[in-house]
């Protein structure tokens, strides 16, 4: 209810009420805000007051309008923390209060063919090696490509449930492995069309792709990952 006699103006109560209603997760499914009319009628304001709460949570970041659509909820930001090395997605979502789940695209002991992840592993071209690569997803919403080569001596990872389980998590709880950050190589880059169909944006929108290694228990590679991904509903922290 709003209160006629509070210093706050009414579209600043109105506004702060429609807040509380998206963090609450009202909007989570259909994220298209009722229509002027409906909120004016529904707290008995003009709709000019309407108007002016919807822009206030516009400037703010909140919410867009669509013209001749209506006003949605705009998707937060995803924060990744880089200055905590060896963080997991799957940790990552939790800490954003996200669902984590991927898709497996490949999973199994191939020959590396990738000159960069060969160089990482320290292993000739064409050396077998365990290869993991995923669709990463945030409840339910693609965002990164993630392809990680492990050792052969890592082939247990490949009996995990990898579209639910974290790798890392396993590693560190299961199999007592100390994991300890490496180099970390990021770049701008834009979506090909395969990218692009997978992470379900437009060709050629710009990414951030992240190429790096990981050690463990005193300096024994781990693994390379490669990333493409993190669209514009991420923040990184650096520093």
């Amino acid at each position: 209810m709003l209160n006629h006699d509070c210093i706050p103006p009414l579209y600043v109560q109105i506004a702060n009420q429609i807040k509380d209603e998206v963090h609450n997760g009202r909007f989570r499914e259909q994220r298209r805000l009722p229509p002027e009319k409906a909120i004016s009628e529904q707290y008995q304001v003009s709709r000019i007051t309407v108007r002016k709460a919807i822009e206030l949570l516009a400037q703010e970041g909140l919410v867009e309008t669509k013209q001749g659509k209506g006003t949605f909820v705009r998707a937060q930001a995803i924060r990744k923390n880089l200055k905590r090395p060896c963080t997991s997605f799957t940790e990552n979502c939790v800490e954003n209060g996200m669902i984590p789940n991927s898709k497996v695209l490949q999973a199994g002991i191939v020959p590396v063919q990738d000159a960069k992840a060969a160089e990482g592993l320290d292993i000739p071209l064409g050396t077998q090696a365990v290869r993991i690569l995923r669709l990463r997803c945030a409840d339910e919403k693609p965002c990164v490509i993630e392809d990680n080569y492990f050792p052969l001596d890592f082939a247990y990872l490949l009996e995990m449930d990898l579209e639910h389980d974290s790798l890392y998590r396993f590693l560190r709880e299961e199999k007592h492995i100390q994991i300890e950050p490496g180099d970390l190589v990021l770049r701008i880059t834009r979506a090909d069309p395969k990218t692009a169909r997978l992470l379900q944006i437009a060709k050629g929108a710009p990414l951030l792709s992240m190429f790096g290694r990981t050690f463990h228990d005193g300096g024994e590679i781990l693994h390379t990952c490669s990333q493409i991904g993190y669209g514009e509903d991420f923040d990184f922290i650096l520093r």
